[in-house]
């Protein structure tokens, strides 16, 4: 009795959720055209998209129809894997605590809000497995360009030649190059930079054993080495990239001075788009720095890049050949502390608006 009692109380139950909240039929998402189904697709976000792929072979051939993403690896002892388009941005965070695993929350990286979906793995050798396995699956379902990749030295634990091997094989060039670490075999730092292709630039926020130059490629568009103890006059000469930046060294305000003089002159650094360089002496950036050097004075150029405060006013210099070119000191974020920055590619907006003020004082 208790047993069809019980059966009638859930019969009931259904028949009452039913009335109130009857259920909903299925999106028909198979049955639209081709144009329709990449409207729908273009709506997911990439998390989603890629779940939506796997559902089934149809699937699966539907989702070649999705425009290219872009990606950004980051290595570690368990990695990060983003992926984001025009409207979207989500992360792959692989992690070492169960309770974190497939669950989903809304994080800011890069002042950008991006959707993290946490996946469990028992150690850092399966974590990099399936890093890599998910984007050689991205790479094939979809056409993804490698972004930039992060390798944060001090969780890698050595695998500078594994992962070396792991770009040699899916044959893909990588945009952008960051390398963090501290007392880094210089060795392995030189076989990164020799072995892995990466076209635009190049952050090198480490510092190494040994203290000795790294050869870094002269093809690359621009480089900030943050720890530079080992960087010498001759050195940054010798350079021909467009756009360098170097912290922690010991180059002196003579030889910052001697820099200019022969960018001034043309006889070196002709494409030098951007120089950023600590200061042992900022006081003294102007009497010595800028010794024989003709300039004009104008109101602070705007911060060059996030977190720098200009430091007084600007100094606006011509080359020989007429190309104009603005100084000025800076209080950068750390390690950075006082610098001194020459741009030349100042957007011409930027240098109105400078020079507008300048005539109204």
């Amino acid at each position: 009795m208790i047993s069809i009692f019980f059966s009638q109380i859930v019969c009931l139950f259904f028949m009452i959720r039913n009335y109130f909240y009857p259920p909903q039929a299925r999106f028909p998402l198979l049955k639209l055209d081709d144009v329709a189904i990449r409207e729908v697709l273009n709506s997911l976000d990439p998390i989603d998209y890629i779940n939506f792929s796997k559902a089934s072979k149809a699937c699966r051939i539907l989702s070649t129809v999705k425009t290219s993403c872009k990606v950004i690896l980051i290595f570690m002892d368990f990695p990060v894997f983003c992926i984001y388009n025009s409207t979207n941005s989500d992360c792959f965070i692989w992690t070492g605590d169960k309770e974190k695993d497939g669950t989903r929350k809304i994080g800011t990286w890069e002042n950008k809000s991006r959707e993290v979906f946490y996946k469990y793995s028992e150690n850092s050798l399966n974590a990099m497995q399936e890093f890599k396995e998910l984007y050689v699956y991205v790479r094939s379902l979809m056409g993804v360009e490698i972004d930039y990749v992060v390798l944060k030295m001090d969780k890698l634990g050595g695998r500078c030649s594994e992962i070396v091997a792991w770009f040699r094989s899916i044959r893909q060039e990588v945009s952008d190059l960051t390398i963090y670490g501290t007392n880094q075999p210089q060795e392995e730092m030189q076989y990164l930079l020799d072995n892995l292709k990466f076209k635009n630039s190049s952050i090198i926020c480490l510092d190494t054993i040994g203290d000795l130059p790294l050869e870094i490629p002269n093809k690359i568009e621009g480089v900030r080495i943050t720890y530079g103890s080992w960087i010498t006059f001759d050195y940054v000469m010798r350079l021909e990239i467009s756009r360098m930046a170097f912290n922690s060294t010991y180059l002196t305000n003579q030889d910052i001075n001697m820099f200019y003089k022969s960018w001034m002159k043309m006889q070196s650094h002709q494409n030098l788009e951007f120089f950023e360089i600590n200061l042992m002496n900022p006081e003294d950036f102007v009497a010595v720095c800028l010794r024989d050097i003709s300039y004009e004075i104008i109101p602070p150029i705007p911060e060059p890049l996030p977190n720098y405060t200009p430091m007084e006013g600007s100094f606006e210099v011509t080359r020989i050949d007429g190309l104009k070119a603005y100084f000025g000191v800076y209080d950068g974020p750390d390690p950075q502390g006082i610098v001194a920055c020459m741009f030349t590619w100042l957007d011409k907006d930027v240098v109105e608006i400078t020079l507008n003020l300048k005539e109204l004082n």
